[in-house]
């Protein structure tokens, strides 16, 4: 095979062109850069992001993202060389403004930009405003509260409530600093049995906006959300001229002070012109916290305190709370007028208080698992214990059931009935369970072992007394101030009943004028006792 003369050398020729060209191609290229759509824009941020791609050998030191109210972008945030597809959050840009920006990357001698994009921030609003909370309300009165949720952009030059009473002409009240929350105000000099209608309002320099229509009915109740707040219900003009109240929601010692003054007493035992006689507590929550209700006691949860209600010589019908699980002794002292009230279907411990001359009638719900009411007098709900007989009953006699086991502590103080009959099975009685009671005559079952401190002290009209074959001891001062006793009745036969030094104590002319009368036979056991033996005059004159 035979070759051109000219074969060769252009074969070599060719070869040597693209020895050459290889020999030049460059290996670092610029970088691939793109910049995306921005995203998550508002009216002061927005996020900017984009890619890149480097090319051959290309090394990329320096990424930047360049943005502006200009076309030069003027604005530069630096990113981490590494990062390839770098993001940034710009903030504290101007509302309703149109940005341009881009993206670049390269070398420290040469950057690469994107092609330049744009974007608008979102422009101001006027405000939003959340819905209206009600803090309490009273008869003639609102207190609400509402937030701002966003101010639009812009400082709020006024907010306030629109209200309108029975569709009628739309009034306004302004908060005086609208910027300073919580944004609270009280609605006073309201119409009795009104509906009013609501609107939270706020506004800016772009304009104003109304919140959520809060819809309620003015009525005698008055309804708080937060302990402490009963004092924004009811004005200063306003709290002297109730008779009656219904009150609901939390109240710490701070509004319960307040109520005492409405009952016409005030902390340091003053009398004030308040004149509230019926208050239904109801739907109320007796709360810990704030001030001293009396300047000596505290709230505690679901507890009547000890002097809570004492002395309100107005109060004559009385609500408790319903969630009310503590009733303490004397909470509700020498409240003369009382003549009502309803304790709690909650009720777990109960005491009876001193000086409710006309107190006549004590109830209790149907849903009460601990105590029930027959005829105004309390007990537990098995009839077993006798726990209160208000004062203010004027029976000439009290039947005790005959399931009755126990008289509680204080149970008949003050007790009007001439006469007691008690049941057989009869095992225990409180202390000073009858003192101050109007007794004259009254026999203590067999099944009766023991006379507490004070039991009968102070029962003035008491003229006789009988003990039966059970008892068993005699505590301090059980006679005391029984200044017309002068039959004594014992009929323990086996031994007499102890007696402490003091339990004859504050009797009068018992021991010289009284009578003690004994078991046949047994007159010198009583004689030769050392306290039974004080008594001048021993009859042994009892047959069984």
């Amino acid at each position: 095979m035979k070759h051109s003369v000219y074969t060769i050398p252009l074969l070599c020729l060719l070869w040597t062109i693209l020895s050459c060209q290889s020999e030049h191609t460059p290996l670092n290229l610029p970088p691939d850069v793109r910049i995306e759509a921005a995203q998550d824009i508002t009216r002061t941020s927005a996020r900017l992001q984009g890619e890149i791609t480097p090319a051959g050998e290309g090394q990329v030191s320096r990424i930047q993202f360049r943005y502006g109210v200009t076309t030069e972008a003027e604005n530069a945030i630096t990113c981490q060389p590494d990062e390839l597809r770098p993001s940034i959050l710009l903030s504290g840009l101007n509302p309703g403004t149109t940005y341009h920006y881009r993206l670049e990357a390269g070398s420290e001698h040469e950057l690469i930009a994107s092609d330049t994009r744009t974007f608008s921030t979102l422009p101001n609003d006027p405000p939003a405003v959340g819905e209206l909370r009600m803090l309490c309300q009273g008869p003639l009165s609102i207190t609400l509260e509402y937030d701002i949720t966003d101010n639009g952009g812009e400082a709020i030059i006024s907010t306030g409530f629109y209200y309108t009473a029975n569709g009628g002409t739309e009034q306004c009240l302004r908060i005086d600093n609208p910027d300073e929350p919580p944004y609270r105000a009280r609605l006073d000099g309201l119409q009795p049995d009104t509906d009013y209608q609501i609107q939270a309002f706020a506004s800016n320099s772009v304009g104003e906006s109304r919140g959520k229509t809060y819809t309620f009915r003015t009525r005698q109740a008055v309804v708080v959300t937060q302990a402490g707040m009963l004092q924004q219900a009811l004005s200063e003009e306003e709290k002297y001229l109730f008779t009656e109240l219904s009150i609901a929601g939390p109240l710490n010692g701070t509004d319960l002070r307040l109520l005492r003054d409405m009952m016409g007493k005030d902390t340091e035992g003053n009398n004030t012109p308040g004149q509230l006689e019926t208050l239904d507590l109801t739907d109320a929550t007796i709360v810990a916290g704030g001030d001293s209700y009396d300047g000596h006691h505290y709230t505690t949860l679901h507890t009547v305190g000890s002097g809570l209600f004492a002395e309100c010589s107005h109060l004559k019908r009385l609500i408790l709370p319903d969630d009310t699980e503590t009733v303490e002794k004397d909470a509700f002292e020498n409240c003369v007028a009382l003549h009502f009230l309803q304790l709690s279907s909650a009720l777990t411990t109960f005491t009876p208080s001193a000086g409710c001359t006309n107190l006549a009638e004590i109830s209790v719900p149907a849903s009460s698992n601990r105590f029930t009411c027959d005829d105004g007098v309390l007990y537990d709900k098995e009839l077993t214990t006798l726990m209160w007989y208000p004062e203010g009953k004027t029976d000439e006699s009290y039947d005790a059931p005959a399931t009755i086991k126990a008289i509680g502590d204080y149970a008949c103080r003050y007790i009007q009935a001439d006469e007691i009959r008690l049941p057989e099975g009869l095992q225990s009685i409180g202390a000073s369970a009858f003192y101050g009671s109007y007794i004259r005559n009254i026999d203590l079952p067999h099944t009766v072992t023991l006379l507490p401190n004070g039991c009968f002290q102070q029962c003035r009209r008491l003229t006789s007394i009988s003990l039966g074959t059970g008892m068993r001891y005699l505590s301090e001062y059980c006679f005391d101030g029984c200044t017309a006793l002068r039959h004594f009745y014992v009929h323990a036969t086996e031994f007499p009943p102890f007696c402490q030094e003091e339990t004859f104590a504050g009797t009068g002319e018992l021991l010289q004028q009284g009578t003690l009368h004994v078991p046949t036979g047994s007159l010198s056991l009583y004689r030769n006792h050392r306290e039974w033996g004080k008594f001048q005059i021993i009859v042994d004159d009892l047959t069984e």
